[in-house]
């Protein structure tokens, strides 16, 4: 039973090595795809503030457009005020349209300049968005180059930790005790075995009995913790 302790010892070192590049393979694709969103975000933000400005122009050049008009209708209005033979309600009349005109054109001018700092300041944002994006294009490239590297290297040692794993576990260890390691290797996230130390499982610690304590010692079967059923082994 003993030579069986130790080949399994020597199995869960190569699992554990296994788990962690599988844990690897798994990250890696996993923090690319979160890059990928963050790129997808900033995207969708240049967007909507390319969308925002244009819609902002646009409502400025409507205000402008108006504006010319009114001023137009205002020096209409000035003129036709001042022809000879104007009577006096005309001229009221005239006096005050033109007073209506020239608040209606100073508002418009004042809404116009708020929205023209509105649109500054979205350009602004948009700008400092395409830079970021830019940025962060260099670095997801770089990142993708990396990941790529990184992901060739864990497959080949994946493929090296398999093979040996496979030689390993055809070496002195009974088809029922293997499939109960393997078995406990997938539920117990990758240690499948404990040592025992002080009468404390080193895998959940938790105290064991004395007689448990002592059949390990005997070295004649599999001890399994009672808590976290992994396998037992003491130097």
């Amino acid at each position: 039973m003993q030579d069986t302790l130790t080949a399994l010892r020597g199995l869960q070192e190569i699992d554990r090595h296994i788990f962690r590049v599988q844990a690897e393979l798994e990250r890696l694709p996993k923090e690319l795809e979160q890059r990928q969103e963050v790129l997808v975000r900033l995207k969708e933000a240049i967007v909507e503030r390319e969308f925002s400005v244009k819609e902002l122009r646009v409502r400025i050049k409507e205000i402008e457009d108006a504006t010319t008009g009114l001023r137009q209708r205002q020096r209409k209005l000035e003129n036709e005020s001042n022809t000879a033979g104007v009577d006096a309600a005309l001229l009221a009349s005239f006096q005050h349209e033109i007073r209506q005109v020239k608040r209606t054109v100073s508002q418009a001018e004042d809404d116009g300049l708020r929205l023209v700092s509105e649109a500054d300041e979205v350009e602004k944002g948009l700008t400092e968005l395409q830079e970021r994006l830019a940025e962060e294009n260099k670095t997801f490239e770089e990142f993708q180059g990396n990941v790529s590297k990184e992901t060739e290297e864990a497959e080949t040692k994946l493929a090296e930790l398999s093979t040996k794993r496979e030689k390993e576990a055809s070496t002195s260890i009974e088809a029922p005790v293997l499939d109960l390691y393997t078995k406990l290797l997938a539920s117990r996230g990758g240690e499948a075995m404990a040592e025992l130390a002080d009468m404390v499982c080193q895998g959940c610690f938790v105290g064991i009995p004395r007689n448990l304590s002592v059949r390990l010692a005997r070295q004649v079967e599999i001890v399994q913790c009672p808590n976290c059923q992994r396998i037992l082994y003491s130097f």
